[in-house]
């Protein structure tokens, strides 16, 4: 790898190919941890996204820590392989400007966020320029089969040689294919715990499970009707509120019943007062890469109820600490931790503080600090 100067100064380029709203916080950590070295950081970001203007995202045209990098949008076809989403398309191969905007800003690293086009070819430059380039994935060897197809891992193999070292944002990701005896750092997903702050007034009445994503079968919502039932039939009075849109619809009787409530898509201060007013979070996922939800209900200190379903579990959820991990096809064990959260206010406290703690300590500004200090020990002269 390349060295970094003699005063520990080094420049950095992040090439992604569209933003997550949750990202940004993390990329503005990393850019202040790595300015207090002397270092600087630059995101290139392939697409402006179709749905999410910049500006609502906090992001100025002129931001000097964004860049946008133009290109040719690929067809439908080439999406769907690479698994892109309709809504943050990505460029072809050779059709966008990353190589000159790399060339412009002449960086000591190169960071790719997954393995799209555009990062493929930031990647390709890195190898032709010396440049040591890091992946941060979700994605390793065995991922959710939602998010990878056999395809998919062919393509990683035969890349990975392209990688200089792994920056992991799921434990599942520390097994990425890159070159042999690769660095790898993990450092899953991150928010800024100041934006779900603990709640102030009181929660609401009955106790409230909450759960936040997408409505569709993968998210084991069904399961989670089936231990609420079992609940229900043991004589305990709760409610179950779903925050989300999707496909996925509770049946007739679930509808019909007392615990459940619907409160449809939400987001900003609307999420943080469901957050707020809820008892304990659920999640009953079959497969998730990560789930950032987690993190946010932790950190408005609420105890998790997280199926193994959902990378998240292993990083925040610490059995008997911060809540309970569960099988997804186990209905059973999911309502028996529900009960005891019913039965026990001072456990729902205790794991409640446990939440909040681990939330911090995998915050953006903590995470920032751990990427700075690893960059920089990757170009440490050797």
């Amino acid at each position: 790898m390349t060295s970094a100067s003699p005063t520990g100064g080094f420049s950095c380029a992040l090439v992604t190919g569209a933003l997550q709203p949750y990202a940004i916080d993390f990329y503005r950590a990393l850019d202040a941890s790595l300015k207090k070295r002397g270092a600087s950081l630059i995101v290139l970001v392939g697409s402006r996204s179709t749905y999410r203007p910049w500006s609502s995202l906090g992001i100025e045209d002129d931001d000097p820590l964004f860049q946008f990098v133009g290109g040719k949008f690929a067809p439908a076809w080439v999406q769907r392989i690479l698994g892109s989403s309709s809504r943050d398309k990505v460029f072809l191969p050779g059709t966008s400007k990353i190589g000159s905007a790399l060339t412009g800003h002449q960086p000591d690293i190169v960071i790719v966020n997954e393995r799209n086009p555009i990062c493929l070819g930031a990647a390709a430059w890195a190898r032709r320029h010396g440049v040591p380039c890091i992946l941060s994935t979700d994605i390793g060897r065995n991922p959710p089969r939602y998010s990878s197809t056999r395809l998919h891992l062919i393509y990683h193999r035969l890349i990975g040689g392209l990688f200089d070292g792994v920056l992991a944002k799921t434990v599942e990701g520390e097994t990425a294919f890159a070159r042999s005896g690769a660095p790898v750092l993990l450092a899953p997903h991150a928010i800024d715990t100041a934006r779900y702050p603990l709640p102030a007034g009181a929660k609401e009445e009955p106790f409230r499970f909450l759960f936040v994503g997408v409505l569709e079968e993968r998210k084991g919502l069904d399961m989670l009707m089936e231990a609420a039932r079992l609940v229900h039939a043991a004589g305990h009075r709760f409610s179950v509120r779903l925050v989300g849109s999707g496909p996925w619809q509770p049946s007739a009787e679930d509808t019909a019943s007392p615990w459940l409530s619907l409160a449809g898509f939400k987001d900003g201060g609307d999420l943080l007062e469901e957050y707020h007013k809820a008892g304990a979070f659920v999640l009953p996922t079959r497969e998730d890469t990560y789930a950032v939800v987690v993190h946010e209900a932790a950190s408005c200190g609420l105890p998790l109820l997280v199926s193994t379903g959902a990378g998240a579990s292993l990083t925040l959820v610490e059995e008997g600490a911060s809540g309970y991990r569960f099988a997804p096809s186990d209905s059973r064990s999911l309502a028996d931790h529900m009960i005891c959260l019913l039965s026990d206010p001072g456990l729902r406290r205790r794991l409640g503080a446990g939440a909040r703690l681990l939330a911090e300590e995998w915050s953006t500004g903590n995470a920032g600090e751990k990427v700075a200090k690893w960059l920089s020990q990757l170009l440490l002269p050797r």
